[in-house]
């Protein structure tokens, strides 16, 4: 039978009650995904990293609106491929799934994308894995679908794990979370270095990121009161300093993270919006 090799990303269930003195992150080796809510909406963020079997980096898009209220946000790496030694090479591109039944469901609510979409996802990786030896890899994590909507004026998020089967023809492992989202709260997954010393650090890394107005206003008010374009900027400004040379250097190249960005706020009033 096939053996499946995949780097090996660290995640764990989704987590909702971050603290607005410090933002929650979820560690992971691919991609940076931010979210955090204010009085007026959600503030969504996600950059473009994907990693390839062999090695090389690739963009992919890990951000999509749901319905008008709505938003799915893509964390880990979640293109599941073969050894490019393989004859023939299979994979399951979470991100292709998600845009393709999105594509065909403009109007969807988030429960029923979430519902629909994770099936999908789920009956893709059972097939995949059903002649795959999971190896040393058997029960760790792959990635996190997590969803986001405004209704109500409250702001909610339900999110699914996935890991690696325990062994060949065996289903991946999913764990489910449900819950609110409180103005003030900060939720990341990825790797939190460079997000805690820009937000609360006190060395002299990120200078000229920590100069920026939005980081100052965050740092002084450690999240409080910040509007969604406030954390807009404030991920705008993140997203920068974990792409840019230092902050390559300063996650010790522990981590894949890079751009094309994209950013969105969602609001009872305006819906989702795309930010450039």
């Amino acid at each position: 039978m096939r053996k499946f090799m995949f780097p090996v990303i660290f995640l764990s269930s989704l987590a909702l009650a971050a603290q607005t003195s410090k933002p929650n992150i979820i560690p992971g080796r691919v991609g940076l995904v931010l979210i955090a809510a204010s009085n007026d909406g959600f503030a969504v963020a996600t950059d473009g990293a994907q990693f390839n079997a062999d090695g090389t980096p690739s963009e992919v898009q890990k951000l999509f609106q749901v319905g008008k209220q709505g938003a799915i946000l893509l964390a880990g790496n979640v293109a599941i491929q073969d050894p490019v030694d393989r004859p023939v090479r299979e994979e399951v591109n979470v991100a292709r799934i998600v845009k393709g039944w999105l594509d065909s469901h403009p109007d969807t609510t988030l429960e029923t994308a979430n519902s629909e979409i994770n099936n999908l996802v789920l009956q893709s990786l059972t097939n995949f894995f059903s002649t795959r030896r999971p190896g040393k890899q058997a029960g760790q994590s792959l990635f996190e679908i997590i969803g986001v909507s405004v209704a109500d004026g409250k702001f909610r998020m339900a999110g699914r794990s996935y890991f690696i089967p325990l062994a060949q023809g065996r289903p991946p492992r999913t764990e489910k979370t449900s819950g609110s989202f409180k103005a003030g709260e900060f939720q990341g997954y990825g790797n939190g270095a460079v997000v805690a010393e820009l937000l609360g650090g006190k060395s002299a890394a990120f200078k000229e990121f920590k100069a920026d107005p939005v980081i100052k206003k965050y740092r002084s008010a450690r999240g409080e009161g910040l509007s969604a374009e406030d954390f807009i900027g404030v991920f705008r400004v993140v997203l920068m300093a974990a792409e840019s040379e230092e902050g390559k250097k300063f996650s010790h190249g522990t981590s894949i993270i890079s751009s094309p960005n994209r950013l969105a706020i969602i609001s009872s009033k305006d819906g989702f919006v795309w930010k450039k």
